[in-house]
């Protein structure tokens, strides 16, 4: 087999592996099983992280009915949306930022690589924050906080140094079966040691907090938008509809373990303070064993956060690799020491969050939500196919793709404003949001641009205008379509 950096043979496959296959499509011999890919996704999903949904969600006036019909609502939308996603990487086989590059054309991906960098280490920075948060909560006062923030930080970077297959090594084998386990007997033990009494007094909130806010809380969390560098080492064809099943079971996990465990934290502790509450859980749930508990937790966090780095790596990657001789492993190294140094100004942990999740939500995703369009619809309907065979290299690309920009740049408009995320405004950061954010961006973009590739769809030029490289046509045999992308 020859890989597309030239190389033949074991010698060449070993390169690919080192580099991640990050400017190359992952060859059919890399993908991996669909077993393999639910439990690496699993330990993306089921994060402990979502106890802050749960545990706001009750002081803030929800029923735990209400709190599991949020979480339901969230699923079922991350779920619906991450088909199209998933399926970007797994038919392209390329890096989400890589696959930009034919998509939206160089302007177009730089810009979405910069919004992978921003989210990736928004998310880095918050698991970081909360991980020193429970550390603190449990094992009493950190010395030296600051300096043990910041080491923290850029020693989470070493699953990454090794890219996918250190990342999933470690989900498969440490991170899923600890989490699971213990996720699923703290919850039965407090559903069944709180009196149905205790659980329906509600406390009454000052400032109540809506279903809707909290599945967008949630859909903020778990849709990070970079589902193709995941997913491109699935398998492509009819068997690429099995990640159908595998977004579903790790999202609906994730919806319920740990935001339904958060709910009987703050039910069993009865304090607003977090710390405290955290304290009297590890007690419930751990056996008074504060050191066993904290150890769980961070093998989980450990998990998220390869996943978090592995966002802006990719998107800082796709920038930096136009320089001659440029490694991977530089841009690992270089931007845990910016995460080491970002952590001095963290806001407070409840701000970090709110800010990473919905800025998640209504950026990155949205750009997904196009590509998506541009490889399943834009086909079908307009029988437009744009080449996605191998990666362009810089000097194949249009200089951008600028329907598809225009669309990234309404989609995200209107979920920033409609998610009171842009600051300056009076509403800023108020949790009264309008309607439905992360679905309305989405919608916004995915609409936006078949709108006006329905326009310029019988333009003799159409290929310039969306942007189409100069890759060539797809040779003969590149390995079956999925389904939803035949056309």
């Amino acid at each position: 087999m020859v890989d597309q950096a030239g190389s033949t043979g074991p010698v060449g496959a070993t390169q690919s592996i080192e580099a991640d296959y990050t400017e190359t499509v992952v060859p059919a011999h890399a993908r991996r099983s669909n077993f393999r890919m639910m439990l690496t996704f699993m330990s993306m999903q089921i994060v402990f992280g979502a106890v802050l949904i749960g545990y706001s969600a009750r002081f803030g006036g929800l029923s735990l009915g209400d709190l599991i019909e949020a979480m339901a609502i969230a699923a079922v939308v991350m779920t619906v949306y991450c088909i199209g996603s998933a399926n970007v990487g797994a038919y392209a086989g390329q890096t989400h930022a890589v696959a930009t590059r034919s998509i939206f054309g160089t302007i177009g991906s730089a810009i979405v690589s910069l919004l992978l960098v921003v989210d990736g280490m928004g998310f880095y920075l918050f698991t970081v924050a909360f991980i020193i948060f429970i550390a603190g909560a449990l094992l009493g006062t950190i010395p030296a906080i600051e300096l043990v923030t910041a080491a923290v930080a850029f020693v989470m970077i070493v699953n990454n140094y090794f890219g996918f297959t250190g990342l999933q090594r470690f989900a498969q084998y440490v991170a899923v079966p600890v989490i699971i386990v213990w996720g699923i007997y703290a919850v039965l033990r407090a559903l069944l040691s709180v009196s149905p009494d205790v659980l329906s007094n509600v406390p009454v909130s000052t400032a109540p907090t809506s279903i809707i806010f909290t599945a967008g809380l949630m859909v903020g969390l778990s849709t990070w938008g970079n589902e193709p560098d995941v997913f491109r080492y699935s398998k492509p064809g009819a068997a690429s509809w099995w990640n159908v099943p595998t977004l579903a079971i790790g999202y609906f996990l994730g919806a319920f373990i740990f935001p339904i465990m958060g709910y009987m934290v703050a039910t069993l502790a009865n304090n607003s303070d977090q710390g405290a509450a955290l304290q009297y859980f590890a007690q419930f749930t751990a056996f008074g064993l504060a050191p066993l508990m904290l150890l769980v937790l961070i093998v989980n966090q450990w998990a998220v956060q390869d996943g978090n780095l592995y966002i802006a790596i990719n998107g800082a990657q796709n920038i930096l690799s136009r320089i001659p001789g440029y490694r991977r492993q530089y841009t690992v190294i270089g931007l845990g020491v910016i995460a080491a140094a970002l952590t001095f100004i963290l806001p407070s942990l409840n701000q970090t969050f709110t800010i990473v999740t919905g800025i998640g939500a209504v950026t990155v995703p949205v750009a997904s939500t196009i590509m998506a369009m541009d490889l399943f619809v834009v086909p079908r309907l307009f029988g437009l196919h744009r080449p996605m065979h191998r990666v362009a290299n810089w000097h194949e690309l249009a200089a951008a793709n600028w329907p598809a920009i225009i669309a990234l740049l309404a989609g995200t408009a209107v979920g920033a404003y409609t998610g009171h995320l842009i600051p300056g405004l009076s509403d800023f950061q108020s949790t009264d949001i309008i309607g439905f954010p992360a679905i309305q961006a989405w919608i916004t973009g995915g609409v936006v641009y078949l709108v006006i590739v329905a326009v310029v769809a019988r333009n003799p030029n159409v290929g310039r205008i969306l942007g189409y490289s100069s890759i060539g046509s797809s040779p003969a045999v590149t390995g079956a379509q999925p389904a939803s992308a035949a056309g």
